[in-house]
């Protein structure tokens, strides 16, 4: 599951409150299960009640969890991400951001190509109630993210897969 913090080169983009919910979110809950220990998801649940107020951070959480649930079953191979304090980004968190950043700004061309490179051809069309949902559920708590340009995406998509990655 996880992957070596040095791989990558950092990003701001984590300083973005959007942007840090989702990736720490996806990287404590899919810690939660390759561990068992729900001390993961309970970091997960504090970091998100402490940004949103409880009632908030229900919803955003439980659609989080489905998300990342849909990842686990739909994804092409199993998901691979950084540790939770790393300040950059894999390969598989970039496609993960980026889909649910293209469902919230209404980018099909770039939700269409990150979806065709992450998730199985197979269960993209059961991918999207939960994917659509959760980026629903951060703009109604105005968590909008960054649009992410398809051509970013097809450039992270596109390079050799590093040895310690996949």
């Amino acid at each position: 599951m996880s992957a070596s913090c040095f791989a990558a080169r950092p990003v701001g983009l984590l300083d973005r409150v959007p942007e840090r919910l989702l990736l720490t979110g996806i990287r404590g809950w899919m810690a939660g299960y390759a561990s068992g220990d729900l001390r993961h998801w309970e970091d997960v649940w504090n970091l998100h009640a402490t940004s949103l107020g409880v009632p908030a951070a229900r919803q955003v959480v439980e659609r989080l969890a489905a998300f990342v649930s849909m990842i686990r079953d739909c994804a092409q191979c199993p998901m691979r991400c950084f540790p939770g304090a790393c300040p950059r980004l894999c390969r598989d968190e970039c496609l993960a951001l980026a889909m649910v950043s293209a469902s919230q700004n209404a980018d099909l061309d770039c939700l269409a190509y990150a979806m065709a490179r992450f998730i199985d051809p197979e269960g993209q069309e059961a991918a999207m109630p939960p994917l659509v949902a959760y980026a629903e559920a951060m703009v109604e708590q105005q968590l909008r993210l960054m649009p992410v340009p398809r051509h970013v995406i097809q450039d992270i998509a596109e390079r050799p897969p590093r040895a310690c990655l996949h």
